[in-house]
């Protein structure tokens, strides 16, 4: 009776690991779906960006060739208005689904003059990832002048889960010649967390990234505005992040075939 207990208890647990994994997105039809359009503004005095000395940080002659005040520092703007629009956020729908296909090959980043680059996307400082989909991170720099240096620039990109006032530790791993790529799962254990690149060897490097789960999302480019189609008809909290001011949510209904509106206005914390 143990052994055919035993053989039962193993069959069943051999059968649910070959067993697929459901989704938690079904791609269907949406043939009376809407849209949502906004705009992002933002109020009150536009935070100064932040100074990093170059010398305090390896590279400094290669570094200081991009976002140098002339001064001998990197000059980094995390809150990018112009004209009283925000730009660098995510706009995103969290509870549907089932809806439109949802192509999603990974978010790929790479380092460019001692900067990360958000690639494929109208915001070069956030974007998004997919919950055990890959992140893919190229160093595309190389110094020639600089004989350590010269196949490439070491970057150490170390990946952080933002929840709060905690961060933790996701991967941290040297990225030393050009052309090197690091690939990764994106692997986020909290609910609400998001996730923040940052370079050990040259900390002004940074940049962020809103979980997604299925297509309904847009990132805000410079003009300040989104829009999200093919949404399901029905009543959605609609949330829009920004890495250093926060998130917004605006409760907004989409009619069958119609249009709806989500504005959003962010201010200095």
């Amino acid at each position: 009776m143990k052994g055919f207990i035993a053989a039962f208890v193993l069959t069943v647990a051999v059968s649910l690991i070959g067993a697929p994994i459901a989704s938690a997105y079904d791609e269907a039809p949406v043939s009376d779906g809407g849209s949502i359009t906004g705009k992002v503004m933002f109020k009150g005095a536009v935070p100064a960006p932040k100074e990093f000395d170059f010398a305090k940080f390896p590279n400094s002659a290669f570094c200081a060739k991009a976002d140098s005040d002339g001064k001998g520092h990197r000059v980094v703007q995390q809150v990018n208005v112009k004209g009283g629009v925000l730009a660098d956020v995510v706009v995103y729908i969290e509870e549907i689904e089932k809806g439109k296909p949802f192509k999603f090959d990974g978010t790929d980043v790479k380092t460019d003059l001692c900067r990360f680059l958000v690639e494929g996307g109208p915001s070069k400082l956030t974007g998004v990832v997919v919950k055990k989909a890959e992140i893919r991170i190229l160093n595309t720099d190389a110094d020639p002048t600089d004989p350590k240096a010269a196949t490439g620039v070491l970057h150490n990109p170390h990946g952080y889960e933002i929840s709060g006032a905690s961060a933790n530790t996701l991967f941290n791993l040297p990225l030393p010649e050009k052309g090197q790529v690091i690939k990764k799962p994106v692997v986020l254990r909290k609910k609400d967390s998001n996730m923040k690149i940052q370079c050990d060897q040259h900390n002004y490097m940074e940049v962020y990234f809103q979980p997604v789960s299925n297509p309904y999302y847009a990132i805000v480019g410079e003009d300040g505005t989104f829009t999200i189609d093919g949404i399901p008809p029905g009543t959605y909290e609609v949330h829009a992040f920004h890495p250093v001011l926060g998130v917004q949510e605006a409760k907004v209904t989409v009619p069958a075939k119609g249009k709806a509106t989500a504005d959003f206005a962010f201010a200095a914390k």
